[in-house]
């Protein structure tokens, strides 16, 4: 049985992104600062040799020779970081694949981790690079949503108890998962179903704590990643087991939409009984764990804030197709419609509350990868890649830390150092030419000269054509496959 983080190297590196037919031209960057993301050491006047795929070699710039045929970038002034990885996407489907990829390329996202579709888009997506109609980052995928009955998200494979959970593991195995990802729904046994089938498939899973499950239970099984903090303010709370059994007596007696109702009600109560020493306690906990934190601050924030009439003017929309930006209205999403004014200022203390939980986890050493849940509302392919690292900034993070949690530690996660994750000869070419220092300013990510993915160069003008055809193919409508 192959290892679970082998499997996800395996499945990293096979996808690949595409060049399309031809070998791309060696690439010099000359005279630049590389910045190491390892030990935060920044190296100045080095040249950087591309040949193929990878990084042929790295020398001081009076030093080096430049291969024939070569495109030179002049790296003076400007920074080299390792390609950036968005580890929590919904990027391959809903005909926005042609959008969102090339876009996220563009602001430098060399990897993701897509977090919902089916294995078909994957596919289809992937199709699309090596025929090198898009250009695309490498990606993972966990296929469908795993739920509980009835299952939250159409599309989503639902259970309705553990025998049942564990064929589906299987059938997801079988079909090429690249990891299982559980949800909301599972009750406690079909959870530990999916994790105990998962294992023996040699499979990660990894998601949202499920609602009547504890954050402790799913660290002692082994959850390789927690999304969106799911379950921290509830177990952060002085009562929260009374909290989960009332829960669970409602989901036992009147299904999951009443459970929904008296969780919603249950907030109050949650930061009236926040517990610091509780929380920082159980922050330790999940340090000394396996499991990696993947907190989607910048969707925590906006769906906190989507009464703000000014997100409607944010000019990055012009990324967003029509449909989207219409399924971003609170009014026409199941999840927000009913809420209140009382309920919209509830949700932003809620969301202050997370952000402490944040900085406890932080503080207690807890291991953390850079997420954006692009596809909801009011985040966009790459540039809220980059906000999300200036909330880690604002939250406690060194830039060095934020800068590792979407570069290094992706590479750690899915197993892969001795090919992805800093800038070293043998490694993949998968680099990103700053015009400023990120160490000195997290914000100067987004200021983006030049991508090199997998080899292959998106200069200035080419990253300025794929952001005007994407900006064309919003106004227009969703793509076509």
């Amino acid at each position: 049985m192959l290892s679970i983080l082998l499997r996800l190297a395996l499945c990293c590196l096979a996808a690949a992104p595409a060049t399309g037919a031809q070998t791309p031209a060696p690439v010099v960057i000359t005279n630049t600062s590389i910045i190491d993301v390892e030990t935060g050491r920044v190296r100045p006047g080095q040249t950087i040799v591309i040949e193929g795929t990878r990084i042929r070699a790295i020398g001081d710039a009076g030093r080096m020779t430049t291969p024939a045929g070569a495109v030179t970038i002049d790296g003076s002034g400007r920074f080299v970081i390792p390609g950036l990885w968005d580890m929590h996407v919904h990027a391959t489907g809903f005909g926005v694949d042609r959008l969102f990829l090339p876009v996220l390329a563009a602001n430098g996202v060399t990897g993701v981790r897509e977090m919902f579709g089916n294995l078909a888009w994957y596919d289809s997506a992937r199709a699309l690079g090596r025929r090198g109609e898009i250009v695309m980052p490498r990606l993972i995928g966990a296929g469908h949503i795993f739920d509980g009955k009835p299952a939250i998200w159409p599309g989503s494979i639902g259970v309705a108890d553990a025998a049942e959970a564990r064929r589906v593991v299987d059938s997801l195995a079988r079909a090429g998962a690249g990891f299982i990802k559980v949800y909301s729904r599972l009750t406690p046994d079909e959870f530990r179903a999916a994790a105990d089938q998962a294992k023996r498939n040699g499979l990660a899973f990894a998601g949202h704590v499920p609602t009547l499950v504890s954050v402790d239970e799913a660290l002692g099984l082994g959850m390789q990643t927690i999304e969106h903090l799911t379950m921290f303010t509830t177990a952060c709370s002085s009562r929260e087991e009374s909290l989960r059994n009332t829960l669970a007596a409602v989901v036992s007696a009147k299904g999951w939409d009443s459970a929904g109702v008296v969780s919603r009600g249950q907030l109050a109560e949650q930061l009236q009984t926040f517990d610091p020493e509780r929380c920082e306690a159980l922050a330790r906990r999940v340090a000394q764990s396996s499991t990696w934190m993947v907190p989607t601050i910048v969707v925590l924030r906006s769906t906190a804030y989507l009464d703000d009439s000014t997100l409607k003017q944010d000019p990055r929309l012009t990324y967003i197709p029509a449909f989207f930006k219409t399924s971003w209205d609170p009014k026409a999403d199941f999840r927000f419609r009913a809420v209140t004014p009382e309920g919209w200022a509830m949700r932003k203390r809620v969301y202050e509350r997370q952000l402490e939980i944040v900085r406890l986890l932080h503080k207690a050493g807890a291991r953390f990868l850079a997420g954006t849940d692009l596809s909801n509302p009011y985040i966009f392919p790459g540039f809220s890649l980059h906000d999300e690292l200036a909330h880690f900034v604002s939250n406690g993070f060194t830039p060095l830390e934020a800068l590792r949690s979407t570069t290094l530690n992706p590479a750690r996660f899915i197993n892969a150092t001795d090919s992805l994750g800093n800038v070293q000869v043998g490694k993949v070419a998968d680099l990103v030419v700053l015009e400023a220092n990120p160490l000195t300013d997290i914000g100067n990510v987004a200021r983006v000269h030049a991508v090199i993915l997998n080899g292959m160069l998106i200069d200035s003008a080419r990253r300025s054509k794929i952001l005007k055809d994407a900006e064309a193919l919003a106004a227009g409508g969703p793509g076509r496959r």
